[in-house]
């Protein structure tokens, strides 16, 4: 068998294209793994719930499209302040038997996947779960973090680990990070960060609710009617670059 190192290497030079390349605002062909789900399960910690966690704003998103999907589309989070992955699996298993889940969302520390001291307990966990996930008959997705408010370099570290773990356990990378660092880049003046430069800001969190939303259900939120309390032509901007950094990456990502 070929090795994927090359691979790897290959889709980790076009993160530069993906970052700041032309912006794409077709809709995919395809989109992995997924058909609309009717129930996400989010694991995380602090990140997932800050602003009132992200599935808040996911839902606000969804029922913009169509008032009935706040009874059609079930949404819950499971959070533990600071958690790693690998804190969740009591709760977990749990939570996989209370009811039938289409997706459940996997997210770790900010810096768990590239830190050398957590990245094998992280990827570890990542296995065990997904394949617990799936025997309950959900689909596992992973939630790439985004970098520090004043280490954007991170973010090319925390792209290729979740790029390769993805693909080593077949689940769907949803890729928050690279729309910070897109929106970093193409709207100036905008923080994503709360004060302390790791926790999302409202706009961060909006942000992050709009790239689950244009990965999970394969459409683009840019004329959606939900802006969070921002304003409306920022929550706009914030909408179309989540959809073209979900674009662009299942472009780069399903090549052969």
């Amino acid at each position: 068998m070929p090795s994927r190192k090359p691979r790897y290497h290959w889709l980790v030079l076009l993160l530069g294209w993906l970052l700041y390349g032309p912006l794409n605002a077709q809709q995919p062909t395809s989109v992995i793994g997924i058909d609309r789900p009717g129930s996400i399960l989010f694991v995380g910690n602090s990140l997932t719930f800050y602003n009132n966690a992200i599935y808040t704003h996911l839902r606000g998103l969804l029922v913009a499209e169509d008032p009935a999907n706040r009874k059609a589309i079930f949404l819950k989070s499971m959070t533990i302040s600071g958690a790693l992955l690998s804190d969740h699996r009591g709760g977990l298993m749990q939570l996989l038997d209370s009811r039938d889940w289409d997706v459940v969302v996997l997210q770790g520390q900010s810096r768990e996947a590239t830190d050398e001291n957590k990245a094998q307990g992280f990827q570890t966990a990542t296995r065990q779960f997904a394949s617990h996930i799936r025997k309950r008959g959900a689909e596992p997705v992973l939630f790439m973090t985004w970098a520090y408010a004043e280490r954007p370099e991170m973010i090319g570290n925390l792209a290729a680990a979740f790029l390769r773990l993805g693909h080593d356990v077949n689940a769907r990378v949803i890729p928050v990070g690279l729309a910070f660092e897109r929106v970093r880049k193409s709207i100036p003046g905008v923080s994503l960060h709360h004060s302390d430069g790791i926790h999302p800001s409202l706009e961060g969190t909006y942000l992050a609710a709009a790239v689950f939303y244009s990965s999970m259900f394969g459409k683009s939120p840019e004329g959606l009617d939900y802006h969070a309390g921002l304003d409306s032509h920022l929550a706009r901007q914030l909408r179309q670059a989540a959809w073209q950094t979900w674009t662009d990456y299942q472009e780069v990502t399903t090549r052969d």
